[in-house]
Order: C-alpha cells, then sequence, then structure tokens
C-alpha cells in the first residue's frame, strides 16, 4: 500500500504526554506519512519538543503555531484538515498513543471497502504511567446488538438512526482512519458550537456511508483529570445535554423522524440529568462511611475520587485489574477484600439490582449504598 496519509497532531498543553505519541507516530509500520504539527498557544514546554521533532523527522510538512488559543479541538482539526493532501487522515490526538501497526491495519480495512467513511478499532484507557485501566466500552445495556466485538462495516445510516441518539460510537478520534474527501465534504455542512462538535461531526460523516470497525485495541487513550471529557461534573453535564438536544434534533431532521430510538435515548438524558447531584447527595449525607469500596468503575466513579477526601480502599471493576487510579487499587469482586469493609458504594445506575445480588452472593453485610439520580433533592 502506497497511499499518502496526512496525520493532524493537534497539541494543547500536553509536554508530559508528547514523547510517547509523537514517537508512536514515527514508528509506524506503515511509512507513508505526512505529519503536520499544530500547538493551540500552549503555556507549558510542548513547543520546544514539537519543534525539535518538526527538525528531526523528514515527513513534517508543517508546524502551525496559534498566537492565541482556538478555544476548541475542532477548529485545530480544520486547521489541519486544509493542509493534508494524503487519501486518508488519522487525527493522533497529542495525550494518545497508538500500537505500531494501527495505520497500516486499518489502511488496509479501508482499501477494501470503498463505501466507508472511517475505519476504527477499540481504544484502551490508560493512566499517566500507560498502566491499562480496561478497554473504552462502545457498547450500552439500551443496544439490542453489540456490533463491536468482530470486525466488520456497518451501514452508516443505521448507526445514526438506532445507535448515535444514545452514545458517540466513535468514542476517540485517535481510533480512526478517516478518508480524508468524506472528511472535507462533511465539513462543508458543519459548524462547530460546542463540548461535543466530534458527535455531531461524526453523524454528519457515516450519513449515507459506511464505517468499518477492527476489533483489536491498536488505540491508547491517556485518563487523566485535564481532559474535560473524562472528568465530568453536573454543571458540564447540563452543558453537554444541551447540546445533547442539538444532536438529537439534528438526528431527526435527517431522517425525517424515523429514528424513534431518539425519544428512548432522550428520556434517558432526563431520567439522568442529576447523577453528578446524586453523588454529591450521598457523599455530603453520609460523612463517615468507615472503610469503604466504590463497585463500578465509570464517570461517576471518577467524580467520586475527586470529591472525596478520604478515598475508597479498593475499586471492584470486573473489566480492570492489575492497576489503579489516583493510587487506588482495581480489584476484581471478592469476598476477601469485602471482609476488610464496612460499606460498598454502587456506582452503576442501570446494573444496581445484579449488583446488590453479587455482593449478597459474596456474603458481604456491611452497607450498602446506591445513587438516586431521578431527583434534584431528598
Amino acid at each position: 500500500m502506497s497511499v499518502l496519509v496526512s496525520v493532524i497532531v493537534p497539541n494543547y498543553n500536553h509536554h508530559h504526554f508528547l514523547a510517547k505519541r509523537l514517537k508512536t507516530i514515527a514508528e509506524q509500520t506503515y511509512p507513508h506519512l505526512e505529519i503536520i504539527l499544530l500547538d493551540d498557544a500552549s503555556s507549558d514546554a510542548s513547543v520546544p519538543v514539537l519543534q525539535a521533532f518538526s527538525q528531526s523527522e523528514p515527513r513534517v510538512t508543517k508546524f502551525i503555531r496559534n498566537t492565541h488559543n482556538s478555544g476548541g479541538a475542532f477548529h485545530q482539526w480544520i486547521k489541519g484538515v486544509a493542509q493534508a493532501k494524503g487519501k486518508y487522515l488519522w487525527i493522533a490526538e497529542t495525550d494518545d498513543f497508538s500500537d505500531l501497526h494501527f495505520v497500516e491495519t486499518l489502511v488496509a480495512t479501508l482499501e477494501k471497502n470503498n463505501h466507508a467513511a472511517l475505519a476504527y478499532c477499540h481504544s484502551t484507557w490508560v493512566d499517566s504511567d500507560t498502566n491499562s485501566l480496561g478497554l473504552m466500552d462502545i457498547h450500552l445495556p439500551y443496544f439490542e446488538q453489540n456490533y463491536w466485538e468482530q470486525d466488520g462495516c456497518l451501514d452508516g445510516d443505521e448507526i445514526n438512526r438506532h445507535f448515535m441518539p444514545f452514545r458517540n460510537v466513535i468514542r476517540n478520534a485517535s481510533s480512526a482512519i478517516f478518508r480524508l474527501s468524506s472528511f472535507k465534504q462533511a465539513l462543508r455542512h458543519f459548524e462547530p458550537s460546542g463540548p461535543i462538535d466530534d458527535w455531531l461531526f461524526y453523524v454528519q460523516l457515516i450519513k449515507g456511508r459506511q464505517l468499518c470497525f477492527v476489533a483489536q485495541a491498536l488505540n491508547y487513550c491517556g485518563l487523566h483529570e485535564a481532559n474535560f471529557s473524562r472528568s465530568l461534573t453536573s454543571q458540564s453535564y447540563f452543558r453537554n445535554s444541551r447540546q445533547r438536544l442539538k444532536l438529537m434534533r439534528k438526528i431527526l431532521a435527517l431522517y425525517y423522524g424515523q429514528s424513534h430510538c431518539v425519544y428512548d435515548a432522550l428520556k434517558i438524558l432526563w431520567d439522568n440529568r442529576f447523577k453528578y447531584k446524586a453523588v454529591d447527595r450521598l457523599i455530603d449525607s453520609h460523612k463517615d462511611l468507615g472503610c469503604y469500596g466504590l463497585y463500578g468503575f465509570n464517570d461517576l466513579a471518577k467524580y467520586f475520587v475527586s470529591r472525596t477526601e478520604i478515598k475508597p480502599k479498593f475499586i471492584f471493576d470486573q473489566k480492570v485489574l492489575d492497576s489503579s487510579y489516583s493510587g487506588i487499587p482495581f480489584s476484581e469482586l471478592n469476598s476477601t477484600d469485602l471482609a476488610h469493609l464496612d460499606t460498598v458504594v454502587i456506582m452503576s445506575i442501570y446494573y444496581q439490582k445484579p449488583m446488590r445480588h453479587a455482593l449478597m452472593d459474596m456474603g458481604f453485610n456491611g452497607q450498602v449504598l446506591v445513587l438516586q439520580p431521578n431527583k434534584e433533592s431528598d
């Protein structure tokens, strides 16, 4: 394969992540790349690192430095796309990194599927020391089918109607290689407007096209406090909800009311509108949890950890083992660890009932607390 892939590297204050990101771009097994570096007026030591890379890597064709911050990552995407000359496009976000076979694998998939606007893969969450925090979930319990267990190409209109109202199933831009012509065409009908610009854009991008999936974890996504989308609060949830309503209106407009899933997604959004406040209420009403653990690792668990001075002894999660989050070890649910705890706080809203049963089956006799998200105050 000799087609050119344009690699956009949009950086903002990611000095600590840049070395690994740039190394895993330069060492890709697919060599035919043009690399476009962008810095959005970083205030850390990013620019010297990018400058040195641009001088040492001959495939760097542009290094664009903003004198003022653009206010959003999508603006940097647009600026990079304007410079791109490849058949395919990779938006290599700078707090992520990749397997060295990433480009080779996804380009091969796209070359076999001319109607696909993109090909993408599984992503693994990693901490600041690149320890695994488990696969990034794509499937939701609201979905009737899990398309992401095996390789395959999906109909973009079906994904828009049945899946995108609930979740952006293209969870991380770095996990995808895009067909540049499709990307540019979709940009003609898109205006950046907020924190879920990528989600809104993908709806437009895959309409009338296909998207292909490779069921390999070839992308690694950094989980850290500075990343807005990974550190939600009640306030950011409401901001994002307003954008979600815009997305649902867009889907309805594109498909003339054919997406009945929009109404189901609206109900879930409404039911969950106070989920972060539910964490606040639980913490405020239970000042002494004793020695406790969290059951389930998700955005609510991350928010809980950020709000408490006395941290949990364990985070129980079946998908993440042999790692930690903010110094808290992950553990499989087991009677040995539970015997040390006074309290377990269930972090899932949807799976509360089976999780309670799992604790009972393990013989846990301590206090079990659950979130009550459907009301603003008790």
